[in-house]
């Protein structure tokens, strides 16, 4: 049975390392090389492309605008979340009506999100148009035509369409939660802070560890919204590294140079990752 067992790991296994494996090891090598994605051959330049991705001053505005979003949506998203979740948790009703209300945008296309909101608060677009109809023309804005205004709107963007997920998640952390401890908080007079602080929060670590690991991978990996939405632009101002991976790849024709970022990217990820797990598991053992 267990050989049987064992046969049936095959094909998601072959799936795995056909999708995921070999493109790794395959990026890892070609950030060694100078191909262009287009000639059949190419040379070894050994450490060429990473020397020049620390000089590269694009790449390190790539960096300071992943960095932004990727803070700015994590802690949002994870505070917001827990909070609506822990309001959830306690209104019976209706539950799971606002649940679906408020998980429904993630299941919505990034793009199609991301063109609904291009339409939405391009200058030409819907707000400003409402906004002049009403005679409130000084309210009129280019909210993504200038470099605080694009950041900020794909943050708030990002927020709206994620905030759902992690409420999800929190909310199920916190239906694992015993009430028999919650009894035994009051009978000894612990406050509502005291509750959340030393019941409610070593419980649910393993959901905010999930919750925030998987915040910010999806932000470090953030492309589809930037790329609708502004582009990259105003100039490179919302180039997020992923959309500098694929642009020096397929714009440039600067594919070996392109994986040697993907190659750091996967890097910092997993060093992210690892620390992560590291301390909310210990503040977990607490």
């Amino acid at each position: 049975m267990r050989k049987r067992s064992k046969l049936f790991l095959v094909p998601a296994f072959a799936v795995y390392t056909f999708l995921l494996i070999i493109p790794i090891i395959g990026a890892f090598y070609l950030s060694f090389t100078n191909w262009n994605g287009i000639a059949p051959t190419y040379k070894l330049i050994g450490l060429d492309n990473y020397l020049y991705m620390i000089k590269d001053a694009r790449f390190h505005n790539a960096i300071g605008v992943t960095a932004k979003l990727t803070i700015t949506i994590c802690l949002t998203v994870n505070i917001l979340g827990l909070f609506i979740a822990c309001l959830l948790n306690k209104a019976r009703k209706m539950t799971n009506a606002l649940r679906s209300i408020f998980f429904m945008p993630y299941v919505i296309s990034t793009v199609a999100i991301s063109f609904i909101w291009l339409s939405i608060l391009s200058y030409t677009g819907v707000l400003n148009s409402i906004l002049n109809s009403l005679g409130l023309g000084s309210l009129v804005r280019n909210y993504i035509g200038n470099t605080a205004g694009s950041i900020r709107s794909i943050a708030i963007i990002e927020i709206w369409r994620t905030l759902g997920f992690h409420m999800v998640l929190y909310l199920a952390s916190l239906q694992t939660v015993p009430e028999e401890l919650y009894e035994a908080a009051i009978v000894d007079g612990a406050t509502r802070f005291q509750k959340f602080r030393y019941i409610t929060l070593p419980m649910i670590v393993p959901g905010i560890t999930i919750s925030v690991i998987m915040s910010v991978m999806t932000e470090m990996k953030q492309y589809d919204m930037v790329k609708v939405i502004t582009n990259g632009g105003p100039g490179y101002s919302t180039e997020t590294i992923t959309y500098n991976i694929v642009t020096q790849a397929f714009g440039n024709n600067m594919l070996g140079y392109s994986s040697a970022i993907a190659v750091f990217l996967f890097a910092v990820i997993a060093v992210i990752t690892v620390i992560q797990l590291k301390l909310l598991s210990g503040k977990g053992a607490q």
